[in-house]
């Protein structure tokens, strides 16, 4: 028995955007809601099992900022849309008593299940049902989306506006071949309000996106034309869209906020870092980073080892497929890819956050190329035609579903075995994998035990500071790890350590402190993320340093 000519048909109609898509069907359509069930229990799951990070502190205390109708104090670097989410969450969960740390991740959470969605209706639309169905399940299970989903980070949402985008547009250009020009000028106003959302969740060139995809479309058999006239109208409505979602941009006192933080000033106490750890090395990590910047290796390399075997073998088939052939939604894609690999690699500033919008490229790269696979087996009868499909997904969906159980909740944790596997965590990303993991219950015991008045030195002393006073200790100090800040009052100093926050201006401290035994140790699986060393009054963790009295006023005060 052979398999349905339809198919194929289906295939070659999504390749080239022609037409309307096939209808999913109540088979596929139970498949990928159980795809997206799937998705957000996941994400959803034991969302405050690690404590704020640094960053995740300053977008919670900017949402409640919001609710009493000041728009101003510090995070002014990113754009109102997401921190305007977590304002409405709060307004929600106060009422059901979650905790700030669920409160604040929610909107990402059910942000990253939606995309989970959207990612089905792209991969139906650019590669054919079968694999719309095999992108959303990938992305429903893959650990390491989940878990950079899971945090409170611009990220996240760009990824699923970047879909809606790509989706608008090639349902723009479908149905202008389709004959539809109203239908085309409808998903032309989808695309911009998407390319408006994207702008107003961070400030990054991704204008660029539209631009350049319409563009590849020229080079196609293709009836779908944006004229000059038409641009026009779309950018303006685009721009009018984001100042409504981003009105404080219209500010001057938010673009020179934006000057300094770029400039490099420490604005509202956020954790400030010029180097990073990368596969055991520091690099600069600053956009205006000089020749020891982070390598441009950095985002290959996260590819290679934060995806299961499998789904990366897929991927880059998928890739080298599209480059071969380059059928118009082939094109999208390589678009896709290109321009957000340029605009980072460009940048000397890298994290692994980064990589969440470029994610479901990966995973519909990875569908194309289990459609392609499983299509050059038809010939041969449909049992084998069965037989390879099944195995293909239970060489990449299956894997990725086992990691997500055994690594859950902390996803981020998880290293290929190609790359050495979990025991690597450390070596590769790990001040963007622990994401400050841990903290929270260093400071809890750190709170229990220490002695009235004692200082507590870290690289987050805003975090520090909220966890002490959440855990009933308004007495402790708090400063960074720095020469001239660390142990300076002639008190017991409690100096806070993390796996992944290892900066040149910390460097010395930590060497030294590494032949100590610690006082506390926090551990995640079998790593210690987080250790504690208690110092006498008066030691410094800084060799060669004696500590001397400061005034407490001193120290930045939190609001």
């Amino acid at each position: 028995m052979e398999p349905s000519p339809e198919a194929n048909d289906e295939l070659a109609s999504a390749l080239q955007l022609k037409g309307r898509t096939t209808p999913w069907g109540p088979l596929y359509l139970g498949l990928v809601a159980a795809c997206f069930a799937l998705g957000l229990w996941f994400r959803l799951k034991g969302l405050a099992a690690e404590g704020f990070s640094d960053d995740e502190l300053h977008k919670w205390l900017a949402a409640n900022r919001y609710l009493t109708g000041y728009f101003g104090g510090d995070d002014l670097e990113h754009p109102m849309l997401m921190k305007s989410l977590i304002a409405v969450a709060v307004i929600v969960g106060r009422k059901l008593q979650w905790s700030p740390e669920t409160i604040t991740r929610l909107p990402n959470a059910l942000g990253g299940s939606l995309a989970v969605l959207v990612l089905a209706l792209l991969g139906r639309r650019l590669f054919g049902r079968a694999a719309g169905l095999f992108a959303a399940a990938l992305g429903a299970v893959s650990v390491t989306w989940i878990g950079y989903q899971r945090i409170a980070k611009e990220d996240v949402l760009v990824g699923l506006f970047i879909m809606l985008l790509w989706l608008c547009l090639a349902e723009a250009k479908a149905s202008a071949d389709g004959g539809e020009e109203r239908r085309s000028r409808r998903f032309e106003w989808g695309a911009a309000a998407a390319l408006s959302a994207i702008m107003a969740t961070k400030y990054y060139p991704y204008f660029l996106f539209p631009v350049v995809g319409v563009l590849s479309f020229g080079r196609t058999q293709t009836a779908y034309r944006v004229s000059l006239k038409r641009a026009i109208q779309l950018v303006f409505g685009s721009l009018l869209i984001w100042i409504c979602l981003n009105w404080m941009i219209v500010l001057p006192s938010t673009w020179q906020y934006i000057i300094d933080y770029l400039s490099g000033a420490k604005n509202g106490g956020r954790a400030t870092h010029l180097t990073m750890l990368f596969m055991g090395r520091l690099y600069q990590n600053t956009f205006l980073a000089g020749w020891d910047r982070m390598p441009t290796s950095f985002f290959a390399v996260f590819a290679l080892v934060k995806q299961t075997p499998g789904v990366l073998a897929l991927s880059v088939i998928g890739l080298i497929w599209a480059v071969w052939k380059r059928y118009p939604s082939q094109r999208l894609m390589l678009v896709w890819v290109f321009l957000w690999y340029v605009a980072h690699a460009i940048s000397g500033a890298k994290y692994a956050r980064f990589f969440v919008p470029i994610f479901p490229a990966c995973f519909l790269l990875a569908a194309s190329a289990a459609v392609f696979l499983v299509g050059l087996t038809r010939r041969f009868g449909f049992a084998l035609y069965r037989a390879v499909a099944a195995l293909l997904a239970l060489l990449s969906i299956g894997p990725e579903l086992w990691a997500s159980i055994t690594h859950a909740p902390h996803f981020r944790t998880y290293i290929s075995p190609i790359a050495g596997g979990d025991s690597c965590v450390t070596w590769y990303f790990p001040h963007c994998d622990y994401f400050d993991a841990g903290f929270r219950e260093a400071i809890e015991y750190v709170a229990k035990h220490a002695e009235p008045g004692a200082e507590v030195s870290s690289e987050i002393d805003w975090t520090a500071r909220y966890y002490a006073e959440l855990f009933g200790r308004q007495d402790l100090a708090f400063s960074i790890i720095r020469r001239e800040d660390a142990c300076r009052l002639e008190r017991t100093c409690y100096v806070v350590v993390q796996t992944g926050r290892f900066y040149e201006a910390n460097r010395k401290a930590l060497e030294w402190l590494s032949g100590k035994q610690p006082w506390y140790v926090v551990r995640i699986g079998d790593v210690d993320v987080v250790k504690v060393y208690r110092l006498p009054p008066g030691e410094s963790p800084f060799p060669n340093t004696l500590g001397s009295i400061r005034s407490p006023d001193t120290f930045l005060q939190a609001p």
